[in-house]
């Protein structure tokens, strides 16, 4: 599972979150194989930003290069706000430096005028079904979903220059594997310049034209279920990858259930430089106590560029995409380096586990006892020290497990050794120190002065 690393930046009390920047394949630069992919420009359209993420983590890019850019508008996605700062989407024809997202406008223009981007798409989900004359409310000119949008006929441009056929190609393709006809595809061209369309000329697309690349954008209807929009955007860019002569492997089927089950399986979170893993699988709304350091910024990585950990309070929460996770309530303790991996019993057989992993129980677990080494089993309960104690699932208090069937446990490591308050302190001179997007304040600093140094955590998973 491919791990991205996401950089949270403290702005007016808050996180904002960059938008993520990934590479598939490879290409020489004049050759017109580098396709440049945008998901999630509008916060509240999870098909988009899906079908670019998997386009990261469940595609291989044989022949040719994507570059894919899935979670533009990220603070917006997380807030499932259409523009937490206005519509990005309306933003590229001209911007203030004191717009919130002007640097982010930038970085994607930057993108956009790579000299070996050939060619652009961006996804998207709107309203209704996009129909060339009218049949209902939900089918008309002025609906958008379903529909593979192009701003003019053709353009001036050394490949891809002949937008309506290329276009009407794909309408073609995605059109041969609908889950039913009604959700039926269209060509919509908007004619941007021609008609004046005062709107679409600050659009994305327009920008790429302007600067003589192909542009499609490719709209799937908010009236289907999310799993189903990704499919008609996979479908789409697949045709125009095609197009653009890319080949491709992909981790499953390109099916309406084959994209509802990687969209749908389960989340890593690992925090603080793999000290913790949170393993999300049907998880609980909140877990308490997680160990978070004093003397360090909040850090983690996750197994795809949806996920974030963002503060909120004297909490934090996790969130993928539009899906709100799990609430995370910290106890703020010393950590220690003092190793990295423990020895595990499982079911019989020893083995040496890394912090940070998560391990297959069948019937028990145990921890061999650790000189100066303190071992907590959320929801166990047999004393503080619970090593050299044989841990069984019938054992388990399940309303402590990380998930909701009460399969999935920590394991956490402490080294049992008193820190000297000045120790703290010397992290930053002062009575206050700010960590994590909050003030630690002295009451908390020796409260985690007086407790054991977290080492690292451990999950296990019962069959």
């Amino acid at each position: 599972m491919k791990i991205v690393i996401f950089l949270l930046t403290l702005v007016m009390g808050g996180h904002a979150l960059d938008f993520s920047v990934g590479e598939n394949g490879d290409a020489p630069a004049d050759n017109n194989n580098t396709i440049l992919i945008f998901g999630g420009i509008q916060g509240d359209e999870p098909g988009g930003f899906h079908a670019a993420s998997l386009l990261l983590s469940d595609y291989n890019i044989t022949k040719g290069k994507i570059i894919v850019a899935p979670n533009l508008a990220f603070e917006s996605i997380i807030k499932r706000s259409r523009g937490v700062q206005g519509d990005l989407n309306r933003k590229f024809a001209n911007i203030s430096p004191k717009d919130p997202d002007y640097e982010t406008v930038q970085r994607i223009k930057n993108l956009i005028l790579r000299p070996e981007v050939s060619m652009v798409i961006n996804l998207h989900d709107g309203w209704g079904f996009y129909r060339p004359t009218y049949e209902d409310s939900l089918k008309n000119p002025k609906r958008w979903g379903n529909s593979s949008v192009i701003d003019t006929k053709e353009i001036n441009a050394t490949a891809y220059n002949d937008l309506e056929h290329i276009a009407s190609q794909t309408v073609d393709s995605v059109n041969a594997s609908l889950a039913d006809p009604k959700h039926k595809y269209f060509l919509k061209n908007t004619k941007t310049q021609e008609l004046n369309d005062t709107e679409m000329l600050k659009a994305l697309t327009y920008f790429v034209i302007s600067n003589k690349k192909a542009a499609f954008a490719n709209e799937a209807s908010k009236n289907l279920p999310v799993h189903l929009r990704a499919y008609y955007h996979l479908l789409a860019v697949e045709n125009y990858l095609k197009t653009a002569g890319l080949e491709w492997e992909r981790s499953f089927e390109l099916s309406p259930e084959g994209v509802k089950s990687v969209i749908n399986r389960e989340l890593e979170v690992r925090l603080f430089d793999d000290k913790i893993l949170l393993f999300l699988k049907n998880p609980r709304k909140t877990i308490s106590y997680l160990p978070f350091p004093v003397n360090k910024e909040l850090n983690y990585r996750t197994s795809n560029e949806l996920t974030a950990v963002v503060a909120d309070g004297a909490s934090f929460f996790v969130q993928y995409g539009n899906r709100f996770q799990t609430r995370i309530y910290p106890e703020y303790l010393e950590f220690s380096d003092a190793f990295e991996e423990v020895d595990f019993i499982i079911d019989g057989q020893e083995k040496s586990v890394p912090f940070a992993s998560k391990i297959t129980v069948k019937k028990y677990f145990l921890i061999p006892k650790i000189q100066n080494v303190r071992v907590n089993i959320i929801g166990f309960d047999h004393g503080k020290d619970e090593s050299d104690i044989r841990a069984d699932k019938s054992k388990m208090k399940a309303q402590y497990s990380l998930d909701n069937t009460g399969k999935i446990y920590r394991v956490e490591f402490y080294e049992m050794r008193w820190a000297r308050f000045q120790q703290l302190l010397d992290y930053k001179k002062g009575d206050k120190l700010i960590k994590n997007a909050k003030t630690l304040d002295l009451a908390t600093l020796k409260s985690a002065a007086s407790k054991d140094k977290f080492l690292g955590s451990v999950l296990v998973e019962f069959e």
